[in-house]
């Protein structure tokens, strides 16, 4: 199944690139590469930074870690397509990189993950010591 998978990728990525090259020349495929590729390292070595943001945004609770997680990883997901040569990668890179979309992906193809919350009561009487006690079989006094 993956490579039927990898050959409809191959066939989109060839003809869009063709198309792309008929419309603003084989200059301006090599241009949008080489362009597409430096935007991506920039995306990486800028990904830190965008990531202490999100992280205030959690704090914030703005954003819920899944989508945190979700959201770096999509960051880098398109930063990578956006280095590989192509048209279709870097439309894909492009997508990945949009945040809204990114959340999209998440909630609709990732399960949510529940978390059951445990509180901690104070009890009103602090003289009580909680201990557990354990026997030891075997040792005789």
């Amino acid at each position: 199944m993956g490579l039927i998978y990898f050959l409809v990728y191959m066939f989109l990525e060839i003809l869009i690139s063709y198309e792309f090259a008929v419309v603003f020349t084989p200059l301006g495929l090599f241009l949008e590469i080489v362009f597409t590729f430096f935007v991506g390292i920039y995306i990486i070595k800028t990904l830190p930074f965008s990531m202490q943001e999100s992280m205030q945004r959690v704090l914030k609770r703005e954003i819920d870690e899944d989508e945190f997680i979700s959201i770096g990883l999509f960051k880098f997901i398109g930063a990578v397509l956006l280095i590989v040569p192509g048209v279709f990668t870097d439309i894909l890179g492009v997508l990945m990189l949009i945040e809204p979309f990114a959340k999209w992906i998440v909630h609709k193809f990732l399960p949510k993950r529940e978390f059951k919350v445990y509180k901690n009561y104070k009890n009103d009487n602090d003289d009580i010591i909680d201990v557990e006690i354990i026997e030891e079989i075997g040792k005789k006094d």
